[in-house]
């Protein structure tokens, strides 16, 4: 007797659960947006490297170059605020020998990237392809990316496409589930972000392709055309039903 007023008091509960969630129901929306910007900014980064059989000696030699790359730019008039260094590393190097046939000490390589960040408008862009083809043995490539006056101008942009379009996917939904859609319980926003990495209109250039690029003629900038690159957020809504 016991246990059928047990599972009774069970099935009345549950019964009790299922008619207030009904009552109070929640339509949760994800709105999705999506915008294409033309990148206005360019980036030059020259990749060089230094070898040396001590690592003291590897780490001047490697300041030394990047001192000597600066100066460069700047002598021929390239703003100083746009030249930056991010990264910097020594490692060790192996080479293998086929006597022990294994891998001995080879010395230490210090890598650095230098990059020259500038718009696309800034007047000094072919200048600064020119020093690097004429001037410098080293891999290079150039990328063009969005700015970051870009990025934060498109934001409210993003955000209000973003709830536009949860706001018609609710609609929809409630009129082909005969739903009234009531007052806003939650809403949940992400971060606008970029797809796909920064965008490479040229492949990474090695020192022995740098003569045939000297007899060019164009302009670099008005030759190269960025692709779009498109920006993304998502939001999601939900509404008392």
């Amino acid at each position: 007797m016991k246990k059928t007023i047990l599972s009774l008091a069970i099935m009345l509960f549950a019964f009790g659960s299922f008619a207030q969630n009904n009552q109070n129901g929640i339509l949760t929306v994800e709105g999705k947006s999506s915008v294409k910007l033309a990148p206005e900014e360019i980036s030059f980064t020259v990749n060089f490297s230094v070898k040396n059989d001590d690592y003291k000696q590897c780490a001047e030699m490697s300041v030394e170059k990047m001192d000597e790359i600066k100066k460069l730019f700047i002598k021929n008039g390239i703003d100083e605020d746009l030249i930056k260094t991010n990264s910097f590393s020594i490692r060790e190097v192996q080479k293998y020998d086929p006597q022990t046939r294994k891998s001995v000490f080879d010395g230490y390589e210090a890598n650095i990237p230098v990059t020259i960040r500038t718009k696309k408008d800034y007047e000094k862009n072919d200048k600064i392809f020119e020093l690097i083809k004429d001037n410098l043995q080293s891999n290079f490539n150039l990328n063009f990316a969005l700015s970051e006056e870009q990025m934060e101008a498109v934001k409210e942009k993003l955000i209000k496409l973003a709830v536009e379009d949860a706001k018609q996917k609710a609609a929809v939904i409630a009129q082909s589930a005969e739903l009234e859609i009531g007052k806003i319980k939650s809403v949940q926003y992400g971060e606008p972000r970029m797809i796909g990495t920064y965008n490479t209109n040229m492949e990474l250039m090695r020192a022995e392709s740098m003569p045939l690029l000297s007899a060019s003629k164009a302009d670099i900038t008005s030759v190269l055309s960025p692709d779009e690159i498109e920006m993304r957020t998502n939001i999601v809504i939900a509404w008392e039903i």
